[in-house]
């Protein structure tokens, strides 16, 4: 009967054994009784309105989220947090990023989407490390040149903002995968988009676009393009030359490209209608 107990004790308490062998802590008291094993902080939906200024307290922390909170300003504690590698504030209050964020050179994913954003700090192209960066659903107006400097960049998501224009800086982000820029108000894409050659994703639905530079056929990897509801948008033929071009998604008004009978097997024209206003593809 006791080996029965102790078996039964021993299961219960293993899940939050192996939450603090992880390193993972949910709750701040516990956290500060730990510090040097303190990895992971993660705490959603608790109705935070602030972050206790005590991040620099855990030496080893790698991620910090705090998603779907409450939260206005970010701590100083924050960026003095040398080994972060991931923070995850989206759905929250954030209206501003502060200068001091480019201390965090060694982060490799950031999400911010979902709070009141309206401007990004030029010290974002210090973080060479930052491999994702999530910024869609904000109000930002305009996109530092510093983020050329982000070598390392492969994720960007800037939908649903205000912005006019992108930088011509953004084409040195060599790693970029995925670009998605849908529902602002761009008239016009970097001439020189072409120079993103590793660009698998580009979505740039809902602007104001009426061309895509002609660059655009050395994205040689370019695998899905959403340019659906972009006015009277007219496609270069030079995307019937991607082979790698998978999925194009226009609607009625757009003018689509002649295409490649070499590629025209491969390459799906989908014409989305009115009635597909909202998720017309599988990777939305």
């Amino acid at each position: 009967m006791r080996h029965k107990l102790i078996l039964l004790l021993l299961t219960a308490l293993w899940p939050v054994c192996s939450i603090y062998a992880s390193g993972t802590y949910r709750n701040w008291d516990e956290a500060l009784e730990n510090k040097h094993q303190v990895k992971v902080i993660k705490m959603s939906f608790r109705f935070m309105d602030t972050i206790p200024d005590i991040l620099d307290q855990f030496p080893n922390l790698e991620e910090l989220d705090l998603s779907n909170n409450r939260i206005k300003v970010l701590p100083a504690s924050l960026f003095r947090c040398k080994k972060l590698k991931k923070i995850v504030l989206f759905r929250n209050q954030l209206s501003e990023v502060p200068e001091e964020i480019g201390n965090l050179t060694g982060l490799q994913h950031l999400s911010l989407a979902d709070n009141r954003i309206v401007s990004l700090p030029q010290s974002l192209g210090n973080m060479h490390g930052l491999k994702k960066l999530y910024l869609s659903h904000n109000e930002i107006k305009t996109v530092p040149a510093s983020i050329g400097n982000l070598q390392n960049l492969e994720d960007l998501k800037l939908a649903s903002n205000q912005l006019v224009l992108l930088p011509d800086e953004l084409t040195q982000c060599k790693k970029l995968d995925l670009l998605d820029v849908n529902n602002n108000y761009l008239q016009a894409l970097p001439e020189n988009i072409g120079a993103l050659t590793q660009l698998r994703f580009l979505y740039i639905s809902r602007n104001r676009l009426s061309n895509i530079p002609e660059s655009i056929a050395n994205c040689t990897k370019l695998q899905e393009l959403d340019a659906v509801r972009c006015g009277v948008l007219r496609l270069t033929n030079a995307l019937s030359d991607i082979r790698t071009l998978e999925e194009v998604y226009i609607d009625e008004r757009t003018v689509c490209f002649y295409q490649n009978p070499r590629n025209a097997f491969r390459q799906h024209i989908h014409v989305v209608g009115a009635e597909d206003r909202n998720l017309y593809r599988p990777s939305q």
